[in-house]
């Protein structure tokens, strides 16, 4: 008699974990994963690679989503997406999708399961299941982490200067002379080059968005004598150039501003100008709390700060915290900041 309440008791506990893990898109997206085995990829190349060996159905990409956009109605009437995600090689890829996609937005950095969908090529995929990278558990969690002075597996930096900032300015990281904005043919020159750049990321901005953006990162990053190299970089992997761009946190614009830190920074984070201002501003304190450490360390854990918060840095003793979104995010705003400078960016 004693034996059956505990039996009950037993299954009404099972049937909860099993109705919770139901509800898990997390739970659910590493059931999709352990019935269809994908293969894993993170680049083009090991994209192509799988699709020609024929020995897959499926495969499981972590990417950024740089862009969603809707289709006519498939043949079976549901609504079909486009999602648009760039791997960590900075190249796009197209996935077809449904509904489900419509929770995320651009700069949201997902891992997402696709099938082929009736053809072999780079866009014939068809999603299956997503869940945010960061909501997954990862390998490397739990293991012992890479030293502060190599936070992550990036490019040596460049060595460059550390400017001389004029009394009361922050010093920051070899911040380029520029001038402010202004009507001069060479600066003009300058302002084409970046908007060249900033539209190739995202061909929805006009003209006159992209050159505004161009000409106030410049003038900023001369305020608060950061290098507009970096600036660039970081605004890159922040929003992908997106002004209406709004994170699951709740971060707004081109520069992310929570708006906890706008208030503080006394910005507007909607208005694009004051976005630009503040994101700056912020990144540039951020930069002066580790003036003292070596110039790549030194970017690393400001962006990591950026990211994750000062506070996050400084509970792992001053480094990159063993946060994979974190992680990843230093070293794609590191990578793409090295590769600025070794283009000849001006």
């Amino acid at each position: 008699m004693t034996l059956r309440p505990a039996l009950i008791c037993i299954a009404l506990t099972l049937l909860a974990s099993l109705a919770a893990a139901y509800d898990d898109p997390v739970a659910d997206y590493l059931a999709t994963r352990e019935r269809l085995v994908p293969a894993a990829v993170s680049s083009r190349i090991a994209l192509q690679q799988v699709l020609a060996t024929g020995d897959f159905d499926h495969v499981e990409v972590t990417g950024d989503v740089s862009g969603k956009a809707s289709a006519a109605p498939s043949l079976d009437g549901h609504p079909m997406r486009t999602l648009m995600l760039t791997l960590d090689d900075g190249w796009s890829l197209a996935l077809k999708a449904g509904e489900e996609i419509d929770p995320l937005q651009v700069g949201h950095r997902v891992a997402v399961i696709a099938r082929l969908a009736g053809g072999t090529g780079l866009n014939d995929l068809l999603l299956e299941a997503w869940a945010y990278d960061w909501d997954l558990p990862h390998e490397e969690e739990g293991m012992d982490d890479p030293p502060a002075e190599a936070p992550l597996a990036a490019p040596v930096q460049p060595a460059l200067p550390v400017v001389s900032a004029p009394a009361g300015a922050p010093p920051t990281v070899g911040a380029a002379p520029i001038v402010p904005p202004s009507p001069d043919a060479g600066l003009d020159g300058v302002i084409a080059v970046w908007k060249k750049w900033v539209l190739g990321l995202n061909p929805k901005l006009s003209d006159e968005q992209a050159s505004n953006i161009v000409r106030w990162v410049l003038h900023y990053s001369q305020q608060y004598n950061v290098n507009h190299k970096l600036v660039f970089a970081m605004m890159k992997w922040e929003s992908w150039f997106d002004p209406g761009c709004v994170s699951h946190a709740g971060a707004i614009g081109l520069m992310q501003l929570m708006p906890g830190t706008a208030r503080s920074l006394g910005v507007d984070p909607h208005n694009v100008q004051q976005n630009i201002e503040g994101g700056v501003h912020y990144l540039s304190e951020q930069l002066e709390t580790y003036r003292n450490r070596p110039n790549y360390e030194r970017v690393a854990l400001a962006v990591a700060c950026y990211n994750a918060g000062p506070n996050a840095v400084k509970r792992a003793g001053h480094s990159v915290p063993n946060i994979s979104e974190t992680r990843s995010h230093v070293k794609k705003v590191s990578n793409t900041f090295y590769e600025l400078h070794q283009a000849g960016m001006p």
